[in-house]
């Protein structure tokens, strides 16, 4: 008799987690803009930003339930944001070419305030679009872009300093494990990994040599990692980023960010309204209902609570069941 309980009660608790897991979906925020957003960042459950076109910078305090335009600080887009804790921060913004002059294209803003106040200032070294800031867990920042474009964030906290990649390609993205190991990913099917902070740079091996442009990677630890791109391209690492091989995504479309909420359960987002789910590490990857026709950009999750944005102001937010946790 206590046996069957015992089983009635172990059905009825996968069948309330199937449930959710059936039930959890995307819901499409009011952001007030239909500016491009480009990027999402959260330092705790509560306190986060995004950022995009024509100096467009939301923040929430309240987990993302509500989100307000801070003050404008420049006209220009902006392409990235970061910040340490909830005074500390820096954005990537990007002159338009045609009001650029001599000027370089990208520069950076950063503030000491939560955003009160911020400093400008142009990177000392090349003129290359740069695309993203990467920062390590000690601080250790680094920014990539065009022409295999790869800067470091000097001791001062203020210059970057330009140093050679073995590649000339558009860099889109990057990920930092630890101080000394790190993936940079771009065009040409462009992977690249350190294992000294930056100082040198190694191609890795990809199953079947794809030259497909790499838009983002992510890992979950030191040894475990994905990379996404053009036309559904999804590849996978378990050994630091050294070897690659790829998965089936099944679709065709671009994609542009991936996160993984643990070691298991990871998210892809791109090009019309496009968001891959997966519960199996990647073995296989599901299409999920966006409730948007448009180009997401960026997907990022703090805790239970996910986000994804892009063109037009969209902001989508997702709920994990219970049973998900972020590692």
């Amino acid at each position: 008799m206590l046996i069957n309980s015992v089983r009635q009660i172990f059905v009825l608790i996968v069948c309330f987690a199937c449930f959710q897991t059936a039930n959890a979906k995307w819901i499409k925020q009011n952001s007030g803009t239909l500016a491009w957003l480009r990027s999402v960042y959260f330092v705790n459950p509560n306190k986060g930003w995004i950022v995009g076109g024509r100096g467009t910078f939301l923040a929430t305090d309240d987990g993302g339930k509500t989100w307000k335009q801070n003050k404008k600080i420049t006209a220009d887009n902006i392409r990235d944001v970061y910040f340490s804790d909830e005074k500390n921060g820096w954005l990537l913004c990007e002159r338009s070419i045609y009001n650029a002059g001599n000027q370089p294209v990208s520069y950076l803003m950063k503030t000491f305030d939560g955003g009160e106040s911020w400093e400008k200032f142009d990177f000392a070294e090349g003129r290359e679009r740069i695309s993203r800031i990467i920062f390590a867990a000690d601080g250790s920042g680094f920014a990539v872009g065009e022409s295999g474009a790869f800067l470091a964030l000097q001791s001062d906290q203020r210059t970057w300093k330009k140093s050679a990649l073995p590649v000339r390609y558009l860099m889109l993205g990057g990920k930092f494990t630890d101080n000394s190991r790190g993936v940079l990913v771009g065009g040409g099917g462009t992977i690249l990994f350190t294992e000294d902070g930056g100082s040198s740079w190694n191609q890795a091996k990809l199953d079947g040599d794809p030259k497909t442009k790499f838009a983002s990677v992510f890992f979950v630890d030191q040894k475990t990692g994905w990379s996404v791109g053009r036309e559904g391209k999804i590849y996978f690492t378990n050994n630091g980023g050294k070897l690659w091989r790829a998965q089936a995504s099944d679709v065709a479309e671009n994609l542009s960010d991936v996160f993984f909420v643990n070691p298991h359960e990871g998210f892809a987002v791109g090009d019309n309204g496009m968001i891959l789910h997966t519960t199996t590490a990647g073995k296989v990857w599901k299409i999920e209902k966006s409730n948007s026709g448009h180009k997401l950009e960026k997907v990022f999750f703090i805790e239970k609570k996910g986000f994804a944005v892009g063109f037009g102001g969209t902001i989508l937010t997702y709920d994990l069941p219970p049973a998900s946790s972020k590692s």
